[in-house]
């Protein structure tokens, strides 16, 4: 089983991993005013119980500023809060869409690939993890470790690990 003292630097997914997900018409959706936006309490109890001390970064896709549902200003204030809350070095966000075929989109690593070469990390030193397989395929792209982390929602990615608690990774 991974364990994070392994890792030198955690990027998380945020929607599903820091904070809960928003369930809209049976679909999962990402929280779109600072109302709806609520940290995972597992979250926060991983964080506190942490021994080792990496460094922590969130990689998100956030479709919903392109698709007009979410305001930047209102994911800025979610940020603002997980930054004051918790030790994260960076937030990088990708706003587009599916069809706008950037390379910041997660399954793509643009994000990943930013986050290491504006730190200078070492990629077996880097552990994502997720809660979905656009997550996993971004780190698998980025030669990252990644481990998925099975909810409700979801369902285990064949070939990668899995767990069904961050507490495990203690």
């Amino acid at each position: 089983m991974t364990k994070i003292k392994k890792y030198k630097n955690i990027i998380l997914d945020r929607d599903g991993v820091i904070n809960e997900v928003i369930i809209r018409e049976n679909e999962v959706s990402s929280p779109r005013s600072l109302n709806e936006f609520k940290i995972r309490e597992e979250f926060i109890e991983f964080i506190n119980k942490l021994k080792s001390n990496p460094d922590f970064f969130i990689v998100t896709n956030q479709p919903d500023i392109k698709r007009g549902f979410l305001e930047i200003e209102d994911l800025l204030s979610m940020h603002e809060l997980i930054l004051r809350s918790f030790p994260i070095k960076k937030i990088l966000y990708c706003p587009h869409d599916d069809d706008d075929k950037c390379s910041c989109r997660k399954p793509l690593p643009g994000m990943i690939d930013e986050i290491i070469k504006e730190f200078d990390l070492h990629g077996d030193e880097c552990l994502l993890i997720g809660d979905s397989h656009k997550d996993i395929l971004a780190a698998k792209a980025a030669n990252i470790d990644a481990v998925l982390l099975k909810t409700r929602y979801n369902r285990v990615f064949f070939g990668y690990p899995y767990i069904d608690s961050l507490i495990i990774l203690l």
